[in-house]
């Protein structure tokens, strides 16, 4: 049970790294990078099915409970932060990560795809993965 808790960090920090990765290049290859709107946004997509899939894993297999990360990352050991997982999350999880997979579908097929594009999907991904990882740091009351 305690590994699959551990996959939860998964989560929020594959859209992050491909949104770094695709920025990274961005930064480098300016130009190439620009023309190359629709590898880019699908690099994206992907990285957010793998968080939704992770999710759902989690959840089908009923997947409960509570992760520190000052066990896993050193930078935490002064704040008491961990990682809240139960099956409202994991449902919340999921929502968010269908509703930006929707919203970079729509964009690619409906936006004009000029020089901008391509820093509109990394920005997408980094706030995807922000509001991820927001959502499994704070603990939600339940009524």
């Amino acid at each position: 049970m305690e590994d699959s808790i551990k996959l939860s960090l998964l989560i929020p920090t594959v859209p992050l790294g491909m949104s770094l990765f695709i920025f990274i290049l961005l930064r480098a290859f300016n130009r190439t990078i620009n023309r190359l709107t629709k590898p880019i946004s699908y690099l994206s997509l992907f990285s957010i099915i793998i968080s939704i899939s992770i999710s759902s894993i989690l959840l089908v297999n009923g997947v409960e409970g509570n992760i520190s990360l000052s066990n896993y990352f050193s930078i935490f050991e002064s704040n008491n932060l961990a990682i809240h997982l139960d099956t409202m999350i994991e449902k919340i999880l999921i929502l968010v990560g269908f509703l930006s997979f929707l919203l970079i579908t729509y964009s690619v097929n409906k936006l004009p795809r000029n020089k901008g594009f391509v820093f509109y999907i990394v920005t997408i991904g980094f706030l995807t993965s922000a509001l991820l990882s927001v959502i499994l740091l704070v603990k939600i009351p339940y009524i």
